[in-house]
């Protein structure tokens, strides 16, 4: 049964996966910036969504490197675990308690799946089903599986990264590299705003006004930003 399903799910994406190695081999600009400095390394994936469409750590992946990526589709973790054999993936859901919390489904892959059962209805969509899922603390997790070194941190838990950074300590968030989303609560329209408005609303934020006293702000895309560490921490 099993094996029948995950020939399903690997027919599905055959089309979009021979389509990504010629002309979209994810979202790699973040990776370029860190791949300068760092060849081979580790990464925690925090919401991986897919494991190479739009995703952050596909070019790191590609040049060797490994990590531990989270979802809280179960879909996306069977895709992972089918195309990227090295990581290490896990479906559960980062949260600022380790435990289990329901989860707000639009489809089983989607870049909008959240444990805020408010978020899908601000992007004014709707929640098609919900689930029971395992939650997570960065700390809990860094204890569970020995992580002692990050090389990048990626955070990407739709709408609820504020909160788990802001619960985090900063020796849980330490990485070498660390991306965030920061999703400002505006009414007007986001498709409107340039890269230099994200870059404003985030620095009147609580996470940026954390995140500065460690990390360096080197780059955005859009509300999705790239800090590196200032200095190693004792």
């Amino acid at each position: 049964m099993l094996f029948f399903r995950n020939f399903i799910l690997k027919a599905k994406y055959n089309k979009e996966i021979f389509r990504s190695k010629f002309n979209i081999s994810g979202s790699d600009r973040f990776s370029k910036i860190i791949l300068k400095k760092i060849k081979k390394g580790f990464y925690l994936d925090c919401g991986c969504y897919h494991p190479f469409k739009y995703s952050l750590t596909k070019a790191l992946y590609d040049s060797g490197w490994k990590g531990i990526c989270l979802d809280i589709s179960k879909d996306t973790i069977d895709l992972f675990r089918m195309y990227r054999p090295r990581d290490i993936s896990l479906n559960v859901g980062l949260f600022t308690k380790t435990g289990k919390q329901t989860a707000y489904f639009e489809k089983k892959i989607s870049q909008v799946t959240s444990l805020d059962k408010n978020f899908l209805k601000e992007l004014g969509r709707k929640i098609k089903f919900k689930k029971t899922i395992n939650t997570i603390t960065l700390k809990d997790l860094r204890k569970e599986y020995g992580i002692k070194k990050i090389d990048f941190l990626k955070i990407d838990c739709e709408n609820i990264d504020e909160k788990i950074i802001i619960n985090s300590s900063y020796l849980e968030l330490d990485a070498e590299y660390l991306s965030i989303e920061y999703l400002p609560k505006l009414k007007k329209d986001i498709l409107k705003l340039t890269n230099n408005d994200f870059l404003k609303i985030l620095k009147k934020s609580r996470v940026y006004k954390k995140l500065i006293k460690r990390y360096s702000l080197i780059d955005n895309h859009e509300y999705t930003f790239l800090f590196q560490k200032k200095f190693s921490h004792d």
